[in-house]
């Protein structure tokens, strides 16, 4: 079964798996780097909001064998169990005041998201974008971002100025930097994963420690965290902390790897080691950049190299 006509097959089933009170229709999202998802969108008549259950993945469910009709019912339980009886008041939304202490900055690649960046307000760093989302944290909705469009600054009357200067101050003040060594975040992976028999794997973390010495740095909650990458004195902060400048490798849009420089680097080397990253273990969505940065401590740039 091809893709479109697994899209449409879906639609329909899903459809008449639920019941004609409930009207089911296909949407396509664009994501970040121009990735493009198709979803469904299922609401009935009391319903003003509904999330969007994407078909991307069950439709590789489907090539590798699992049957059409327990996807169809996977689909019909994921919006029974997250439908949003009710209408909710979004007019808040209207309002600059009650939303601007929620806004942040978040970093992604230029040349990808051109097409993206047509609706957006945004400032270019380097390769990347900067640009502004709101989190929310809602009974109903849970906690999740809404991406800002040029859109909204015409409706709150502000300039992109006022945007990116109260977006910038939050993302300082509020969401408070992490930065951890590698071998810590080895460790905290290994407890999750093994639990108590995490001790026996242990050494591999100190092993990282003294073969490689790199650091994370993201925000706490790990969510967009590839933004301090545009706070210069948080980088200089650590430079001066760790007495030398240092290479900059972007992990993902959430976060970034600190690499202290001792004169023994390659950068060569590093930007072969961010491509694999990107290339075998981070979605074409959440990629950032190939670059690989470096921060001079004495003039306080950022640079890619």
């Amino acid at each position: 079964m091809q893709y479109k006509e697994f899209m449409e097959k879906t639609k329909k089933s899903v459809k008449d798996y639920l019941g004609k009170e409930v009207c089911v229709e296909l949407k396509e999202v664009m994501k970040n780097n121009g990735v493009i998802l198709q979803g469904l969108v299922i609401n009935s008549r009391e319903e003003t909001i509904s999330p969007t259950i994407y078909l991307n993945g069950f439709y590789e469910d489907l090539r590798d064998g699992r049957p059409f009709g327990d996807i169809v019912r996977a689909i019909a339980g994921i919006y029974q169990d997250n439908r949003i009886e009710g209408s909710i008041n979004l007019d808040f939304f209207t309002d600059y005041n009650a939303v601007k202490r929620r806004i942040f900055i978040k970093v992604i690649n230029y040349e990808k998201n051109k097409k993206l960046l047509e609706e957006l307000p945004y400032k270019r760093f380097l390769d990347l974008a900067v640009v502004c989302y709101y989190i929310y944290m809602n009974d109903y909705l849970g906690r999740g971002s809404i991406q800002i469009e040029t859109s909204h600054l015409d409706k709150w009357g502000i300039s992109e100025e006022v945007l990116f200067q109260d977006a910038e101050k939050n993302t300082a003040r509020n969401l408070g930097v992490e930065i951890k060594g590698m071998e810590e975040v080895v460790r905290e992976m290994l407890f999750e994963n093994f639990g108590e028999e995490a001790e026996q794997y242990v050494e591999i973390a100190e092993q990282v420690k003294q073969e490689t010495p790199l650091y994370i740095m993201t925000v706490r909650g790990r969510y967009f965290g590839a933004a301090c990458i545009c706070d210069r004195e948080l980088l200089q902060s650590f430079a001066m902390a760790q007495g030398t400048n240092f290479y900059i490798l972007p992990s993902s849009i959430h976060e970034l790897i600190l690499v202290p420089d001792s004169g023994k680097e390659e950068s060569e080397r590093l930007k072969k080691m961010v491509e694999e990253i990107n290339a075998g273990h981070v979605a074409p969505e959440e990629q950032l950049s190939d670059s690989v940065y470096y921060f001079d401590r004495f003039d306080s740039k950022v640079s890619i190299i």
